[in-house]
């Protein structure tokens, strides 16, 4: 639906990305083992599982149809679609408009950051707010990540049907639905969550109409609580938990009360491994405080098991990528956007294994030669985090001689389309002796064989 002309088409499809998924994604929510592109003189290994994920598929086409279907009607999102810039260009292109950015910024009628002091248009207008505008004729589509309480309040205020165009994920609705029944069976939710990320805020939005909630960042911020827990009745707990988590907790929490059973959830796009890692401290710490569980009584740790809201679409990309950096390699490319969370954690796994050869970058732009290569460097809490990334050389393989095959390995996070990644291997492609290259027709058609 989406590669509705040339320029889209190159963005999203590649003849290799669907020969490898057709290949090796036997099983959907199961990782296989990596997929070799062995082109001579550089061998790519792709993960079984990588690049759009359902939930994301769905928002992209809601979007692209929304906007064929409804000419002459203003279409806008609530915020960024996805976290690619590539995909979120090409429906600016298209006509698609946003009402605020990633961090809840409203956006003015001509696009730019609403901030305290009015702004003034080129033709000294007011630069009203994008939201100010809307009418009942308009249509807002609900991002992958969900929307919060408040928006869509707005949105109904202004007359327009919020239900009609909500592309939230269902993973990310599996995450409210649990949250909500953890309420009703007596507990606190505690979200593992980045504030600043949209799901997280639309997460706790909703968590909080039926449950006491807190965000913890990770496992540092959950000792913090668990710290806390044997020291409940203590008169300073609440001050010190107020200033732990100032912003990040449910109106009216209570440290005494609202710490005697508590559940987590968790932002879907996070590394699976640190929230269990979070429920099985809490839960060392509760047995601790209360003793082990009673069986036929309700636990004191809620989160895991079949209630458990880890996204097995991040899990089994996760799972996938462990099993290609099992395997000898020279370097790593991970592609996506600079504020993909689901993407920075790939790369965290991969960094793991290969230090400074394991490089973030957003397309083949970023590759520039056969020895620099510009790195995306993450703020120290991750995308979103207030003190900033930044953009810097880093060397690939200076002084390459091509005395021996290179191999690499290529992975995009949920938010990246096929085409970035097919591009990505045709610039590598570019920087060996063409001599010495295998054609890509070869590799194709050794792929599907």
């Amino acid at each position: 639906m989406y590669a509705r002309d040339e320029s889209s088409r190159a963005l999203y499809q590649s003849t290799l990305c669907s020969a490898i998924k057709a290949l090796a994604r036997r099983h959907e929510r199961s990782a296989a083992a990596p997929v070799p592109l062995d082109f001579g003189a550089v061998k790519y290994l792709l993960p079984s599982h990588f690049g759009f994920c359902l939930g994301v598929k769905n928002a992209i086409e809601r979007a692209y149809e929304t906007l064929a279907e409804n000419p002459g009607r203003r279409v806008f999102m609530l915020s960024e679609l996805i976290h690619n810039p590539f995909v979120n260009d090409d429906l600016l292109r298209r006509g698609l408009r946003y009402l605020q950015s990633d961090k809840g910024v409203p956006f003015t009628v001509s696009g730019r950051a609403a901030t305290s002091t009015p702004t003034v248009s080129a033709d000294n207008t007011l630069d009203s707010l994008r939201w100010d505008t809307l009418t009942p004729d308009d249509i807002v589509i609900i991002p992958a990540f969900g929307a919060t309480d408040d928006d869509k309040r707005r949105l109904v205020r202004r007359g327009l049907a919020v239900c009609a165009y909500d592309a939230t994920c269902m993973l990310v609705e599996k995450v409210w639905k649990a949250a909500r029944a953890y309420g009703r069976d007596g507990y606190t939710v505690i979200i593992h969550g980045k504030h600043e990320h949209e799901e997280t805020k639309a997460t706790f939005a909703n968590t909080c109409r039926h449950a006491p909630a807190v965000i913890v960042r990770n496992l540092a911020e959950t000792r913090l609580i668990a710290e806390l827990i044997p020291l409940r009745h203590h008169p300073d707990a609440q001050t010190r938990f107020e200033a732990a988590f100032a912003g990040r907790y449910s109106l009216g929490f209570a440290v005494a009360r609202d710490l005697e059973r508590v559940a987590v959830v968790n932002q879907t796009t996070l590394l699976v491994n640190e929230t269990r890692e979070i429920i099985e401290h809490l839960r060392s710490v509760y047995n601790s405080a209360f003793g082990t569980d009673v069986p036929g009584l309700p636990d004191r740790v809620g989160g895991s098991g079949r209630t458990d809201t880890l996204c097995y679409a991040t899990q089994v990309n996760q799972d996938a990528l462990g099993r290609v950096l099992a395997e000898p390699l020279d370097a790593a490319f991970v592609i996506g956007g600079k504020n993909s969370s689901n993407t920075y954690q790939l790369h965290r796994l991969c960094e793991e294994r290969l230090g400074c050869l394991a490089f973030f970058i957003q397309s083949e732009a970023d590759i520039h030669s056969i020895s620099e290569v510009s790195h995306y460097v993450f703020p120290a809490h991750g995308p979103g985090a207030c003190d900033g990334g930044h953009t810097e050389l880093r060397q690939l393989w200076p002084g390459e001689t091509f005395s021996r095959p290179r191999r690499i390995l290529i992975t995009g996070g949920a938010s990246c389309p096929d085409g970035l990644i097919q591009q990505v291997i045709a610039r590598i492609n570019g920087l060996f002796p063409t001599t010495k290259l295998r054609s890509c027709e070869t590799v194709l058609a050794e792929l599907k064989n």
